[in-house]
């Protein structure tokens, strides 16, 4: 894949203005981005988190349309609620300081950052994005595709060139929930301010 390919798969997602965490760990020139050295070396906390994902997905489809009841629903909820506590813990041992950045814009195609690194056009990661509040994590290859002079260094678009299929479904849904956050947010400020005709 060329720069321009991957420009344009960054490109194919919209991102949004969101902070997330996530660690960047340099990878050598000569490191093959390939699914199978991917799929090898994913750490299980990510493929549990995945998992856990993919099942609450399938789960909050299955139970749309059928009444629970609250005493039921209470349980699920507080069984749901410690499965994503042990789960956020197993993935805060996974996030190394010495690699640890936040992000300017986020989104499924890539994301945007700003630091003081030397990085450059064509290097090339390992990534975990971590997002608590969705109680999930994806692990995947990346490499920056852009990068502009910033007031606090510089600002690097960084595709993701080599992701499993579902994680990828992960951060889409991630990104539309967002999206949804904001955007409410953004009605109820509206909402709340006076009505400059009155």
């Amino acid at each position: 894949m060329n720069l321009a390919d991957k420009k344009q798969l960054f490109d194919a997602f919209f991102t949004l203005p969101f902070n997330v965490k996530i660690n960047l760990e340099v990878l050598d020139d000569s490191a093959e981005l390939t699914e199978a050295n991917l799929e090898a070396e994913i750490p299980y906390p990510f493929r549990l988190a995945t998992e856990l994902s993919r099942l609450d997905a399938h789960n909050a489809f299955m139970s749309k349309g059928q009444q629970l009841s609250s005493d039921v629903a209470r349980v699920l909820e507080v069984q749901n609620k410690k499965i994503d506590l042990m789960l956020s813990y197993l993935l805060m041992q996974e996030d190394k300081q010495k690699h640890r950045y936040v992000t300017d814009r986020f989104g499924a195609g890539g994301l945007t950052l700003t630091t003081e690194q030397n990085w450059q056009i064509g290097d090339k990661f390992k990534l975990k994005i971590f997002m608590p509040e969705e109680a999930c994590a994806v692990y995947c290859y990346a490499e920056i595709i852009a990068e502009k002079d910033a007031d606090s260094g510089k600002n690097f678009d960084v595709v993701y060139s080599v992701i499993r299929d579902e994680d990828r479904e992960i951060l889409v849904r991630m990104a539309l929930h967002q999206q949804s956050k904001q955007l409410r947010q953004i009605a109820l400020e509206r909402a709340n301010q006076p009505n400059e005709k009155e």
